[in-house]
């Protein structure tokens, strides 16, 4: 084993001196080919925009043939049109051109609106995961390469110590040196794992300072000890870890260099004898932009350059006038005042960086038209939202708030300042049920605030986020004095959360607010990334990477776990291809258009991230109304699973219910039939020998009628005491119909063996069981026990006695016993008859409120803080009865017998648990993927006859697409 890694470190050393030797050759031919003129050309990078018109390009064009440039450094535009110009640049240049960006959040720094623009350093400063920022860096660079681009002049290594530093800022990783020192390796080492040049800066370092070095010259007075220990500190780990290259700042530092007025990037002390001797740093070295006022206030054109070639930089970066540093430069070799040499040996490393990079060989970007797709890739808004999520940082939370564990709807308002109009975090909330929300401007006016506080009458916690703000402390970041105003008055009399969208010297305002997040930026998916963290989705990981008060030292964060609430996610977050979901939208069409059923909800989570929720078509084939995310289908026998199933369970964890016990112990009117000895664990497995069903509806019809015709003597079209179970809102069934049912129940045969067969006559006596222990009607047994807690508001049995008819979908156009639209009833003939409530069928819902009663499961019966399960019992019921190849107990479960038909995708784990629903309902959640699947519909409607939903196997076609759809990340094969 020794013998091999000793022949592979020789391998590796002979494949890197190979590689050192042939960029050696390269470019000393190269150079050996060049007149004085061509190789002070080499020194100098330009600056290009890419959306400047042609006048601009000619003028590049022009610059490169004359002055035979080394490179170009773009900024605005879009990086499609930046990779056009890149390829027409390189073609008329001779020697290859080296591209480079700021791109220090990504390509979206330079080209804001058609590219991602990732998290700034200081949002990243927070997070605990550099592994994160690796992944941040490395993606950055696969974009780079892109659009022909070789050089990020990023990251910023400077350590942010001073708050009114107007310049760096959010763009240094914080004021802690390790921090600082780990990130920016973790930045650079992505970026250089791609073949992407980092470049460090601004050396030696300019975060302690309140002076923007593009309009003067800052001065940084510390001594040698105090810039060794802190400034300098970062730089010399980057240079120790193998960091390409370097950008020198343009700053007075007297300790470095005391002449008066001499920036660092003209110190031939900072760059020579400190960057390259001292601290050993052999990479290239960029001077920061010449035309900024930090070192064009003080010399003139020509002088600049010169001496910043004098002062050791390899690279003079956006020269004020190319032609007359140029110029300048060759007059002062021509006079024997500069040795050519230096220059010659300052070249050769920019070819040997071109070398490296790949610029020995021409290659054109290729598809440029596709650029602007492939730069907008989901994956990597998914690690965008993913570095949000983890940044979120928890200051303060004196009281315990934090996160919420019940939400009392009417009990919480959020009230957002600096913004025009409802906000991302604001219609984040409102999927958790908390929609009182009230929005205002930066500055609040009287009138304003009179009618928020009016609207916060009975309110207990309000949620505060800042928008808007700014990095001034002169201006108090942004936040206006009636905005303080609310604030305190809020602190003092309601249960206050602070969100502070902004800077986080800002919290030095608020240390008596009682509970405070710092958010950092204004993003959309870091207000997303907030309100998932305040409802218990997600943790609060993040670390102040900065001191913002003395209550508030760097550092400082609260970690507090979620709640097992399920959130909303991009399908990349969780593994998914988006484009790979497209599919659905075909196979739906096609059930719509051959009228399979008239619309549906589909909904799908995974990792406890609900990454899909559509709905399509209409409520009817009559289009009136569209299907909505909060409609409400019947269930059908969902009902089975998630009322009476759970219901069970519960009873089962409070020791009321034995489920290896006969049923007759629980509903002794049993004990003189032949269903006494039933055992409840074989009658949830439907392996009791009970029939199918029994359509007790057709003995209250007429026999003699060849329509549906009821007989008056069972039914009335008025509620009284005699005739009280409605079955729609014109038909009442005789009261004492009930108990004719269960005697038809009673008096049912058994099969002569126990083997499987389907039944829902089980669950009629599991009603009454739930209802006689728990001395609760079922419906209003599940809604106290499981769905009002959980905040369900679109579960429940009989629709219409709590929402408006709109929001239901139609069953069907009864014609065989309602002979009317069934629309808000439950559609099954059975549960109908005893009022909507039975233990098979009678619950509406949507697709959401599914997804949290599945999720639930999956949590081993957590949600939400509160414990509803155990996770035993879910265990029990969830796994296969021992006698069947497809049911659990209460569940169905994946067929795993190749003989019968398959009920749900073939790409499904046999741990799958669930349940159909008549209507056209899949409901099912897969623990080894943990994978939520929702399909919700009205196949029934206009005719439950309709076979076309069912032959053509839309619910499980769809789930197979999500199952298609998971990704490996690394490889990106579907797995």
């Amino acid at each position: 084993m020794n013998k091999i890694l000793q022949f592979l470190v020789i391998v590796l050393f002979c494949f890197q001196f190979a590689e050192a030797q042939n960029s050696q050759e390269w470019a000393e031919a190269r150079l050996a080919e060049m007149s004085l003129e061509e190789k002070i050309g080499q020194l100098f990078m330009l600056r290009d925009q890419s959306n400047k018109g042609d006048k601009y390009v000619s003028e590049m064009m022009d610059y490169i043939e004359k002055y035979k440039i080394g490179g170009v450094c773009f900024f605005q535009g879009t990086p499609e049109k930046q990779a056009v110009l890149t390829n027409k640049y390189q073609q008329k240049s001779e020697i290859p051109l080296m591209i480079a960006l700021d791109a220090e959040w990504g390509l979206g720094m330079r080209h804001k609106s058609a590219a991602i623009s990732f998290p700034k350093q200081l949002t990243l400063g927070a997070i605990s995961d550099n592994t994160l920022i690796y992944d941040m860096g490395r993606s950055i660079a696969r974009q780079l390469k892109r659009i022909g681009t070789h050089v990020n002049f990023a990251p910023v290594v400077d350590v942010n110590n001073n708050p009114g530093n107007p310049v760096i800022h959010y763009r240094s990783f914080g004021e802690d040196i390790y921090n600082v020192s780990t990130k920016s390796y973790a930045y650079m080492k992505g970026l250089q794992d791609e073949n992407v040049y980092a470049c460090a800066k601004h050396f030696p370092g300019h975060g302690d300072t309140d002076i923007d070095s593009h309009y003067d010259l800052p001065v940084i007075t510390h001594g040698i000890d105090r810039l060794d220990s802190i400034e300098l500190m970062p730089f010399r780990v980057m240079t120790q870890l193998g960091v390409k290259s370097m950008m020198i700042a343009h700053m007075s530092v007297p300790a470095l260099d005391n002449r008066p007025n001499r920036p660092t990037s003209l110190s031939r002390s900072v760059i020579t004898d400190l960057l390259k001797k001292k601290m050993h740093f052999e990479g290239l070295i960029f001077t920061d932009a010449l035309d900024m006022k930090g070192v064009a206030k003080n010399f003139t054109a020509g002088e600049i350059e010169l001496e910043a070639l004098k002062a050791g930089n390899d690279v003079l970066l956006l020269p004020m006038d190319i032609g007359k540093a140029i110029e300048t430069i060759k007059s002062e070799v021509k006079l024997d005042r500069l040795d050519e040499e230096l220059i010659n040996n300052r070249v050769l490393r920019i070819l040997k960086a071109k070398y490296e990079l790949g610029l020995y060989q021409s290659s054109p970007i290729s598809n440029t038209t596709n650029i602007p797709a492939e730069i907008m890739d989901n994956n990597l808004l998914a690690l965008k939202s993913k570095l949000y999520e983890k940044a979120v940082t928890l200051v303060q939370d004196k009281y315990e708030l934090l996160p919420v564990r019940n939400i009392i709807p009417e009990k919480i308002a959020t009230v957002c300042i600096g913004s025009p109009e409802l906000t991302a975090f604001q219609k984040m909330m409102s999927r958790y049920s908390i929609n009182k929300h009230y929005f205002t401007d930066k500055i609040i006016n009287p009138e304003k605030k009179a009618s928020i506080l009016k609207g916060l009458n009975g309110v207990e916690t309000v949620i505060v986020s800042l928008h808007g703000m700014s990095i001034s402390p002169g201006k108090n970041y942004g936040i206006s004095s009636s905005a303080f105003d609310l604030i305190f008055q809020l602190n003092s009399t309601k249960k206050l959360i602070l969100v502070i969208n902004g800077s986080p010297y800002a919290l030095k305002f608020f240390p008596e607010v009682s509970a405070i997040i710092q958010a950092y930026e204004d993003d959309s998916l870091m207000q997303e990334a907030v309100a998932q963290a305040i409802v218990g989705v997600n943790r609060f990981e993040g670390k102040l990477p900065v001191t913002a008060h003395e209550n508030f030292p760097v550092k400082t964060g609260i970690m507090k776990a979620g709640l097992m609430r399920l959130g909303y996610a991009s399908p990349e977050s969780v593994g998914i291809s988006s484009d790979s979901l497209l599919a659905i939208d075909t196979i739906i069409q096609e059930m719509i258009d051959l009228k399979a059923a008239p619309g549906c909800q589909i909904l799908a989570a995974k990792n406890g991230k609900i990454f899909y929720e559509k709905s399509f078509g209409y409520h009817t084939y009559e289009k009136r109304r569209k299907v909505r995310k909060n409609d409400l289908y019947d269930v059908a026998s969902v009902t089975k699973t998630l009322a009476t199933t759970i219901a069970l369970m519960k009873m089962h964890d409070e020791q009321f219910l034995n489920i290896h016990k006969p049923i007759s112990d629980y509903l002794s009117e049993l004990d003189t039939t032949n269903k006494a000895n039933l055992v409840i664990e074989d009658i949830l497995a439907h392996h009791s020998g009970l029939p199918g069903w029994i359509p007790f509806y057709k003995e209250t019809l007429d026999s003699q009628s060849t329509k549906a015709k009821r007989l008056e003597k069972y039914y009335r079209a008025e509620s009284s005491d005699s005739f009280n179970i409605r079955i729609t809102n014109d038909i009442y069934l005789r009261s004492d119909y009930k108990d004719s049912i269960y005697s038809y129940i009673y008096n049912s045969d058994l099969k002569p063996n126990k083997d499987y067969r389907y039944s829902d006559l089980g669950y009629y006596l599991f009603k009454k069981v739930i209802e006689n222990e728990s001395k609760m009607s079922l419906d209003n047994y599940v809604e106290e026990s499981f769905y009002k807690p959980l905040g369900l508001n679109n579960t429940m049995f009989n629709p219409l006695d709590k929402i408006p008819a709109q929001r239901i979908v139609p069953s069907e156009k009864d014609d065989y016993f309602r002979c009317q639209v069934v629309h808000g009833h439950v559609h099954d003939m059975g549960a109908a008859m005893l009022g909507g409530v039975c233990g098979h069928a009678g619950l509406f819902s949507s697709a959401g409120d599914m997804a949290v009663l599945m999720q639930l499961l999956l949590n081993g019966g957590s949600y939400g803080g509160n414990q509803y399960l155990k996770p035993e019992t879910i265990q029990k019921f969830t796994r296969r009865y021992y006698k069947s190849s497809r049911r659990g107990l209460g569940f169905d479960m994946k067929e795993l017998d190749l003989n019968k038909k398959l009920n749900i995708a073939e790409e499904a784990s046999a741990m799958t648990f669930g349940h159909l629903g008549f209507t056209g309902i899949s409901v099912f959640a897969d623990p080894k993927h943990d994978l939520i699947y929702i399909f919700l519909s009205n196949r029934t409607y206009p005719s439950m006859k309709n076979s076309i939903f069912s032959r053509n196997n839309y619910r499980p076609r769809v789930q197979s697409v999500f199952y298609n759809a998971m990704m490996n990340r690394e490889t990106n094969q579907k797995t």
